[in-house]
């Protein structure tokens, strides 16, 4: 599948999967690059190299520059106290900064340097990083022999330390060189291994990778089914990772499977999704295949004006990046809809600039696919032996790399050279070649066949629904087991409790007792009719549902089903909500704690929220970067964060958040411009599943728990949340914590 491998290559692209990849490796092996018979005494210096390693990690993917600033202070440091572990990873990141910013030749330099100064060092170890490094780096720059050589190092050393994270690392990158070179059957046994490996390590996040890269090359050699399958898994996965980058990878590869088996609709939005997954990353190279991949799609629509500029701009970003893999890719695309087009001159112009850069990088599967253009190039244009010469070149490259669907599309354009010859014999042996390998691939534009692949993939997601189902229903159980058990456990330690007391106090004091345990048995009471009371509506529209779902007519189950799948959800949010809470009730008064600058805190929490409220305007007032709490990152986080999306979705454009210092204690103020809460509301408000406004659904307004848990957190770290009057004309909610 010559357009999946052109445009899925992204997967190993320094902006996505492998950068994470590399970068784990760098995190593993931090620590053990240092020479362990060094005193335990570190000293300032050391220290200090070690800080500035840390700096130099931490800012690789976001700001290269500074990466070189930290790693080159950080070898002046070293040559006053060398230490070998800790120069290798200076160099190391130094050869990563140098890649990410496009100047090859330098990260060359440094990546060897790294290495020689590893070969040199007792630990074996200490050798993966900068074999990895360099192997990308001759990436990067197309030098896929080089680079394979590197990380064919690298397998050897993991397999000497009997490392499984190393190897199935390096496996990857080598399936990945594999696949760019076109020899598939070597690239899919490479992810195979990689993702038996990462499946024993329990590593989703590197499982979803391999699951992903499996599926380009199942998808290459025509299986659709199978890539279909292992993408929707590897999408299932990133999306509880939540990782975005990974999440636009998956939409951008299924939308080019689904093109190929001819479901340009869902093509078109899968693809849609993707590029805008890469928008909101600035990810260039993944905007630029995505868009090369719309461009296709859209040409096939007969949108060709669109296809233009969507490949023109891939054209600019991959010239910008000066990556050889998409600009090729590009160049092919244009020439293509410009022969389509009949733009004949403009046309053979991008396709011999296209095939030059892929001839140039080694890149066979674009070989193939250009030498295949310009033949149907020379067709056109009457020039049939030249096309036959062509043509006849992309078929030896397409058998050597096994590419069923470029020799199917190459066996049929030599059937019609050789019948535009007039030699009908050989033309019907390629046609017949063609409807073989045509029917291999169980043929795209079957209709049947077609239904047959939407008809198991909508099985598949009725069977999650179902599943979906039972794991709810199991989790409500528990839920309400749980708070049973803890109910009855709190109900017997306070009647405990009671009873030593009536041991030692008067009359007086046990009737206080017992009005005590009163009210906090009508509060357990209250909650657990709360629960039920919201667990009953969305429960009652599930269960209607089913029940019509089951005497309903074929064209009314889709929105039957639709129903079922919101009751579900509505569900999932409530009982997360519910939990939220448990565990915010259950929280120790003395979790773990730490001295945390407020600032950064503040600024995080405000980046997170702009993506959820885009028309909400937020602003953090300066804070003071000497501002700091001891206190636990988790919950303090949580209490503000909860605090800052109550405000955004009350207020009506605005929220504010400032920070003040008060006799020994911090301030974290949160305005907005909202329709503020009355007076008499402002305990009741703590409450679990209060909502004010009567109007509001969970849709609108959340489930009602957020505030309860904010307050109980603040609780559990000695502090609490005040409600007033806001400046904005709404409300303002401050929390109080001791420093």
């Amino acid at each position: 599948m010559k357009a999946f491998l052109a445009v899925s290559r992204f997967q190993g692209r320094s902006g996505a999967l492998m950068p994470w990849i590399l970068g784990l490796l760098l995190l593993i092996l931090l620590p053990s690059c240092h020479d362990p018979n060094r005193s335990s005494v570190v000293s300032d210096e050391h220290s200090q190299i070690l800080e500035l390693l840390d700096l130099a990690a931490a800012s690789r993917h976001q700001d290269p520059l500074k990466t070189i600033d930290y790693s080159t202070q950080a070898l002046r440091l070293l040559e006053v106290e060398p230490d070998p572990g800790s120069e290798v990873m200076a160099l190391s990141n130094l050869a990563w900064a140098k890649m990410m910013l496009g100047e090859f030749a330098e990260a060359a330099d440094f990546g060897e340097a790294a290495l020689t100064l590893a070969e040199g060092q007792p630990q074996a170890e200490i050798l993966v990083v900068p074999l990895n490094v360099a192997g990308l780096i001759y990436w990067r720059q197309s030098q896929l022999d080089k680079a394979l050589t590197y990380y064919q190092r690298a397998l050897a050393v993991a397999e000497s330390l009997k490392n499984s994270s190393f190897e199935a690392t390096t496996y990857n990158n080598m399936g990945l060189i594999y696949s760019d070179k076109a020899e598939y059957q070597l690239a899919l046994e490479c992810f195979t291994k990689a993702r038996d490996l990462h499946r024993g390590l329990d590593d989703s996040r590197a499982l979803a990778m391999a699951l992903n890269n499996i599926a380009g090359i199942h998808a290459t050699l025509g299986d659709f089914g199978e890539a279909l399958a292992n993408q929707q898994e590897s999408l299932r996965i990133r999306e509880l990772l939540d990782d975005k980058s990974g999440v636009a990878e998956l939409h951008h590869n299924m939308g080019i499977t689904y093109e190929q088996i001819g479901d340009l609709q869902e093509a078109m939005a899968q693809l849609q999704l993707g590029l805008q997954g890469f928008e909101a990353l600035d990810d260039k190279t993944g905007m630029a295949q995505a868009l090369t991949a719309l461009g296709t799609v859209q040409q096939k629509l007969n949108r060709k004006v669109a296809a233009k500029t969507a490949m023109e701009q891939a054209l600019a970003y991959g010239e910008e990046l000066k990556d050889g893999n998409v600009t090729a890719t590009a160049l092919m695309s244009l020439g293509k809809l410009a022969l389509e087009m009949g733009e004949y001159p403009i046309a053979r112009r991008y396709l011999e600039r296209g095939l030059a850069t892929a001839d140039r990088l080694g890149l066979v599967a674009l070989q193939a696919q250009g030498r295949l253009s310009l033949a149907n190039y020379f067709l056109a244009a009457n020039d049939v032996d030249v096309a036959r010469e062509r043509a006849e070149q992309a078929l030896q490259l397409a058998l050597a790399s096994g590419d069923r669907g470029q020799l199917r599309d190459t066996y049929e354009l030599l059937s019609k050279i050789h019948e535009r010859k007039g030699n009908y014999r050989q033309a019907l042996i390629n046609h017949k070649e063609f409807k073989s390998i045509n029917d291999a691939l169980f043929n795209a534009n079957s209709s049947e066949r077609l239904a047959w692949l939407r008809s198991s993939f909508e099985d598949e997601k009725r069977q999650r629904q179902i599943t979906l189902l039972e794991g709810e229903k199991a989790l409500q159980q528990e839920v309400i087991k749980q708070q049973k058990f803890t109910r009855n456990i709190w109900i017997v330690a306070l009647i405990a409790a009671a009873a030593i007391l009536l041991l030692l106090y008067s009359r007086h004091s046990q009737t206080r007792v017992n009005q005590a345990l009163q009210r906090s048995i009508k509060m357990q009471s209250d909650l657990m009719q709360a629960v039920a009371h919201e667990f009953r509506a969305p429960l009652a529209r599930v269960q209607l549902a089913f029940d019509m779902l089951i005497e309903a007519e074929v064209d009314e189950r889709p929105q039957l089903e639709d129903r079922v799948l919101r009751g579900l959800e509505e569900l999932d949010e409530l009982i997360r909500e519910i939990v939220k809470l448990i565990k915010a009730e259950g929280s120790p008064r003395r979790a773990p704690t730490e001295s945390l600058s407020l600032a950064p805190l503040l600024q995080t929490l405000v980046a997170r929220q702009h993506p959820l409220f885009p028309e909400k305007k937020i602003t953090l007032t300066p804070v003071d970067p000497e501002i700091s709490v001891i206190a636990s990152r988790k919950h303090l986080e949580w209490a503000i964060n909860n605090l800052l999306s109550n405000a955004l979705r009350h207020c009506h454009r605005e929220v504010r958040i400032s920070c003040q210092l008060e006799q020994g204690q911090v301030n974290i103020i949160v305005d907005d411009d909202g329709p503020g809460v009355p007076i008499a509301e402002r305990e009741r408000i703590f409450e679990p599943f209060i909502r004010l406004d009567p109007s509001r659904t969970r849709a609108t307004g959340g489930i009602g728990l957020g505030l309860a848990i904010a307050r109980r957190l603040a609780e559990n770290g000695r502090g609490q949340i005040n409600v007033g009057d806001s400046p904005l004309g709404g409300a303002r909610f401050e929390l109080v914590w001791p420093c």
